[in-house]
């Protein structure tokens, strides 16, 4: 078994695509996949980059903010718990927030936190700026192995379903024949 650590943010589509990817790989390679937190809005100072077309900064930032919230709660739960209920929190989230548009309202996460059985009542954690440490930690530990790195907003090209890997065990060589180069290539 090979220990994965994936740093999250909520609301990024890029992490939520390639998310699906690595769970549906996991078992195939024996990965142990441990969802650990990102967090943009503190990334980007409770703005966002200035690559951000401006026609999306207002949509992004309220994104960004309820991602944190719900990056608390992970924290909380995961303090709680540990990590057996983030991956269905994760999953969960993201499905509400990408797959059916679910907004950006508190019943997101209250909602999600039920769907998992969570008491919904956890919800408070999303305001307890207590839990920011341990975000910034894990932040830390992603900047330790691969440095900051600011974001190319590129959506005609990043935004593209997982690649479906049927039992080959190539996942990574089957993703780099299906996706294009690398922006600037």
């Amino acid at each position: 078994m090979t220990d994965v650590e994936f740093f999250v943010d909520p609301s990024c589509p890029w992490v939520w695509i390639t998310s699906r990817w690595i769970k549906e790989v996991a078992p195939q390679r024996d990965l142990k996949v441990t969802w650990r937190s990102h967090c943009l809005e503190i990334m980007d100072d409770y703005g966002v980059v200035p690559t951000m077309p401006e026609a999306h900064r207002a949509t992004a930032v309220a994104a960004h903010a309820i991602a944190h919230r719900m990056l608390r709660i992970f924290e909380a739960v995961r303090a709680e718990s540990g990590e057996g209920p983030i991956d269905a929190l994760y999953t969960d989230w993201g499905t509400r927030f990408f797959a059916t548009g679910a907004g950006y309202g508190e019943n997101l996460l209250t909602e999600t936190l039920a769907a998992c059985g969570i008491d919904p009542g956890r919800v408070k954690a999303a305001d307890e700026e207590k839990w920011d440490g341990p975000i910034q930690e894990s932040m830390e530990v992603a900047y330790a192995f691969g440095g900051a790195q600011d974001p190319v907003a590129d959506h005609r090209r990043a935004l593209r379903p997982a690649p479906r890997v049927q039992g080959s065990g190539h996942g990574a060589r089957a993703h780099r024949r299906r996706c294009p180069a690398p922006l600037g290539r």
